[in-house]
């Protein structure tokens, strides 16, 4: 009797081996498994995948008809830097008329809500191996946008400008942004704040005191600019700003073309016009300046 069962079951357990067995297979199917060639492919590990997710990049892709984990090679981040640095010639008028050199650059940073920018100018003339006239100009300006159309500033500017007879004036100044437009060919800013400014003027001739050559007040802050791409190779960019105290207005408007060369090489013919209200005796309010510079740009 035993013998009987024994042998029903090994007949029925035959029968059923052709079927149960691919079936099993069918189930422990999974991404990187593969029934036809299960002893030559591995299973990828709990940990491989989690790398490959933490990384950022797809968790798998079809090779041979099954799916393997890989890590595929993700494209050369710029990193968040941007900045400009040029040199050219300059043609002045007003207090000083004559050719200069000139240096500028800047230098970008953006960093989640915050933008900042440092920013520096050097403009030198000599005339039969002396020192005519000269500018310098520096500054650091944070924002912190609080979305994508308004932003808090803060400022601080440097300038020496022996051309208007201003031996130092520093300036601190706070304030409010707005983007009034922001499209892929315009874009236009203002921005309206105040702030503290101190000014050392150059000794006349005449020898005043040193309590007249040097001042500190309080001023307001107004400042515009407007950014047009007209085309794939050439930009145009118009500036305006004004620092006005008690004893002073200080105006400031420059027009700028940029021309692609090649590469992130342009040229730029800029025209700058600045303003004060109150200058020194035997010194012009108003300075022009007409500039050419060849200058490259990193991190666009």
């Amino acid at each position: 009797m035993r013998s009987t069962t024994a042998s029903r079951a090994a007949a029925v357990l035959v029968t059923l081996l052709p079927i149960a067995v691919p079936s099993a297979f069918a189930q422990m199917e999974a991404p990187g498994w593969d029934a036809t060639d299960l002893g030559e492919r591995e299973a990828p590990s709990p940990a491989a995948t989690v790398e490959a997710l933490a990384a950022g990049v797809p968790e798998a892709v079809a090779v041979d008809g099954g799916d393997v984990p890989v890590a595929e090679e993700v494209a050369d981040d710029p990193g968040p830097w941007t900045g400009e640095l040029g040199a050219g010639f300059v043609s002045s008028s007003g207090n000083s008329s004559s050719r200069a050199g000139n240096i500028r650059m800047s230098l970008g940073l953006e960093a989640g809500r915050f933008k900042h920018n440092l920013k520096g100018e050097a403009l030198h003339t000599r005339d039969e191996g002396e020192t005519t006239a000269e500018r310098y100009t520096a500054g650091y300006k944070v924002d912190f946008n609080f979305t994508s159309h308004d932003f808090a500033f803060a400022a601080v500017e440097f300038e020496k400008d022996l051309f208007a007879g201003v031996r130092e004036r520093t300036s601190e100044t706070v304030g409010y942004g707005r983007r009034l437009l922001k499209t892929e060919a315009h874009a236009w800013n203002v921005e309206l704040g105040g702030g503290l400014r101190q000014t050392e003027f150059q000794e006349p001739e005449d020898g005043a005191s040193t309590e007249d050559l040097s001042e500190s007040e309080a001023v307001g802050r107004f400042a515009t600019d407007y950014t047009w791409k007209i085309s794939e190779t050439s930009v145009f960019k118009q500036t305006l700003s004004a620092e006005s105290g008690a004893s002073n207005t200080a105006i400031e408007s420059l027009s700028e073309l940029r021309l692609s060369i090649i590469g992130n090489l342009f040229a730029a013919l800029s025209y700058t016009v600045r303003h004060n209200t109150e200058v020194a005796e035997d010194t012009e309010r108003t300075d022009s300046y007409t500039a050419v510079n060849l200058s490259y740009a990193f991190g666009d």
